[in-house]
């Protein structure tokens, strides 16, 4: 019980950090520095344990995919693709309200921090057009830029739990894909379907698809490498970047793909969860959550669904609660149902928290009453939980 007392203020610790606005890689550093310390190890074991866990090829491999991913992020951003995005939705889906979904849908194949910023000029125009109002275009542009962080491949909460648990991103993926089909179609019936859309507009069909392969087709590289072929992920990345950068190389600047790339602050987190996985393991502090449970008769599930919500309500990043709660519950993952209710529950946290970036400047861009937006909200989200949890009951 003493070892679960520890867990708890470590875990205490480093969410009061987040909320005091506390880098998260510090604030996870911070909190394995204790936890560590409370389970008896020296300031020697604590440094050896970080430097065993950072050259570990587990880290090296996360490190690598993280950079490759948000290095592709600066070549799109430098040689127009967003823009080419913007024009393909256009001539593909002239009907002005579907516009409103798919342009943040594509900007979401994107991992980009406050990536909803990005979709809310380009579906602005639209929007004013069908009278919607600015809680209104908040929502649709936040629902469907969210679409994808269950099962895309690029999202480092992705990455990250597949490297925690031992799976292929590829495995991890394609059983939390329906999660996002479920998504989509909740969007689908309860904001876009009530819309009233007279537009007879009509695309050029062909000049949309040329756009899109044109502006896409590093995204389908990886998808071929590390989905349809089933290769690791890094050599997807490495693939789906390389092949961005060879016809463009001259004229991009490579000290801001660098830059991007390799950010210090992305860094230190991957190393941060990493080293909090390790001593979880080194202290065997892993193993006293799940005998505290049996003790004291705890539902298992009630605590593979709070824990992740919680720290996903707090910190509003998707790698955050995977990071933090994963390492954690790992005791408690005998099968794969139990892991897609955990990423479920955290990411409905972060779905509602009031410091996800995307929520907030989304609702700032438009001047929305945020009040106003959570109401909107709550239905739509307690149709994804509840239709969530049935389907993760499916994969026993």
């Amino acid at each position: 019980m003493i070892e679960v007392l520890k867990l708890l203020i470590t875990f205490a610790f480093v969410i009061i950090l987040i909320r005091l606005r506390v880098h998260v890689g510090i604030s996870i550093f911070a909190g394995s520095i204790l936890q560590g310390t409370l389970f008896g190890l020296t300031p020697e074991g604590l440094i050896k344990a970080f430097y065993y866990s950072s050259i570990s090829w587990q880290t090296v491999r996360l490190i690598l995919i993280i950079a490759f991913v948000m290095s592709l992020t600066s070549v799109f951003s430098q040689i127009g693709y967003l823009k080419d995005m913007e024009n393909a939705i256009k001539e593909l889906f002239p009907r002005a309200k579907y516009s409103l979904a798919m342009l943040p849908a594509l900007i979401g194949l994107m991992p980009m921090p406050a990536g909803a910023l990005v979709s809310a000029p380009m579906i602005e125009k639209v929007a004013d057009k069908l009278n919607l109002k600015p809680e209104e275009k908040t929502v649709i542009n936040y629902w469907f830029r969210h679409v994808w962080e269950f099962s895309w491949p690029m999202y480092q909460a992705i990455i990250i739990a597949s490297t925690v648990l031992g799976l292929t991103v590829r495995e991890f993926s394609t059983k939390m894909f329906p999660l996002t089909v479920l998504m989509i179609l909740i969007g689908y019936l309860l904001f876009l379907r009530p819309i009233k859309d007279e537009s007879i507009e009509k695309g050029n069909r062909k000049k949309g698809i040329k756009l899109l392969l044109k502006a896409t087709y590093p995204i389908l590289v990886i998808i071929l490498i590390s989905i349809v072929l089933g290769y690791d992920m890094v050599y997807g990345a490495f693939a789906g970047l390389v092949s961005a950068l060879i016809p463009h190389f001259k004229k991009l600047s490579k000290k801001e793909i660098i830059k991007h790339g390799f950010q210090p602050g992305i860094i230190f987190l991957l190393l941060s969860v990493m080293y909090f996985k390790h001593l979880l393991e080194i202290t065997n502090a892993v193993e006293a959550l799940p005998k505290a449970i049996l003790e004291l008769k705890l539902p298992v599930i009630f605590v593979i669904t709070l824990t992740p919500f919680i720290v996903g309500l707090m910190t509003g990043i998707s790698f955050a609660y995977v990071g933090m709660a994963f390492p954690l519950l790992l005791p408690f993952f005998t099968g794969f149902d139990k892991v897609a209710l955990a990423y479920l529950s955290g990411y409905m946290g972060m779905l509602f928290s009031p410091v996800h970036l995307c929520l907030v400047f989304s609702a700032e861009y438009y001047k929305a009453e945020l009040g106003k937006v959570y109401k909107e909200l709550l239905a739509p989200g307690a149709i994804l939980f509840l239709l969530g949890v049935m389907y993760t009951a499916l994969l026993r």
